[in-house]
């Protein structure tokens, strides 16, 4: 090991045991390192110009960097951002990883930039890598719930670094910003964790609740049911009256959905305007009442969004967990039952076990 690394490594509290507790804290596995050489391969590329000028041209919008942009170097800070995708989760639990990521941290404050600013770097970071596997993988959902777990864990990771090499230079105040720290990964993982547009969870962490519930439904043997809902002719309120009435809509139809669930039922953006509500203990003569109560609190009462009255429907997809059935497989059954729902003529709801009887009847009776 490299004595540089590692003597900035233990200035800033990162022995190799710290190090792998830090790891473990973030839940981050030796498989990752496969994962991260996977995205950088797949999904980055040869694109790194590419993705930084795409998450500049986001950064570049907020007031925050506006203020420091006259006084930065961009075309080195842009560097250092591409040199940081092009070695993205490369060296996990080395000392060189910790102590690039601190001393780096060290370096943006001493040029001025705020440590609001290197969230959002952070945060964009995040958001268009995740775009881009979305991307990249649209055909093969199962590769995009292996790889988003390992981009939003080390991006966590690189930004928990970053607030310890930004703050902890100055030891006089140790305790005081170690709080500061806390705050600021809280409000970092509700960001994370919340869909912005419409106040839901959003798609990563509905999609880890949901792996969480499955998980214990199989060790209780209690009832977990999920919904898949979307707008029926969504775009044509886009075409018609613009996006941002489309936006006020999918908020409105968010807030509809919570309020129609029980209190602590998880409701989700799954993207689009499609959402994903999870039903824990709850069988299916449940998960049908507070289906049907979704369904007519939207049909039943036009939303009023800029002077407009739009009146919408929605079509749900029902399944119940099966035993030993993953959280692919309940949304998928739940999915193909709400494509039923919307061939049928919309405005409906359709549970996966009756329509899975009527297929198979079909069959026998051919």
């Amino acid at each position: 090991m490299n004595a540089e690394p590692t003597s900035i490594c233990v200035t800033y509290g990162f022995d190799d045991k710290r190090i792998r507790e830090t790891i473990l804290a973030f839940d981050i596995h030796p498989e990752y390192g496969d994962l991260a050489e996977r995205i950088r391969r797949e999904v980055i590329g040869d694109k790194v110009e590419e993705l930084v000028n795409a998450c500049f041209g986001v950064l570049a919008r907020f007031r925050e960097f506006s203020l420091i942009e006259p006084k930065l170097d961009v075309s080195v800070f842009k560097q250092i951002w591409a040199d940081q995708l092009r070695r993205f989760g490369q060296g996990l639990g080395t000392p060189d990883y910790f102590a690039e990521r601190l001393a780096l941290s060290t370096t943006h404050a001493h040029s001025g930039l705020s440590m609001s600013v290197l969230h959002l770097q952070n945060q964009i970071t995040q958001q268009i890598l995740v775009e881009r596997l979305i991307a990249c993988f649209l055909n093969a959902p199962k590769t995009i719930w292996i790889l988003m777990p390992c981009i939003l864990k080390f991006t966590a990771l690189d930004l928990h670094l970053t607030i310890k090499g930004y703050h902890l230079n100055d030891c006089e105040d140790q305790h005081k910003e170690i709080e500061e720290l806390r705050v600021e990964s809280a409000k970092l993982l509700q960001k994370v964790a919340t869909d912005q547009l419409t106040g839901v969870m959003s798609y990563s962490h509905v999609m880890e609740a949901l792996e969480s519930h499955v998980n214990s439904a199989a060790k209780t043997g209690k009832t977990l049911c999920a919904m898949m809902i979307d707008l029926d002719f969504f775009k044509r309120v886009n075409d018609t009256h613009g996006h941002l009435v489309g936006d006020i809509v999918l908020r409105l139809t968010a807030e509809r959905i919570k309020a129609a669930v029980r209190d602590f039922d998880m409701v989700g953006r799954f993207g689009g305007e499609e959402f994903t509500v999870i039903l824990a203990n709850a069988d299916m003569a449940l998960a049908m009442i507070i289906a049907e109560r979704i369904r007519q609190d939207v049909a039943e009462s036009p939303f009023h969004a800029k002077g407009h009255l739009i009146e919408l429907t929605i079509s749900i997809g029902v399944a119940m967990l099966r035993p030993g059935e993953t959280r692919e497989a309940i949304l998928e059954r739940a999915d193909v039952a709400l494509y039923e729902a919307k061939q049928e003529g919309r405005n409906r709801v359709v549970v996966a076990e009756d329509l899975e009887q009527a297929v198979s009847a079909q069959e026998s009776n051919g």
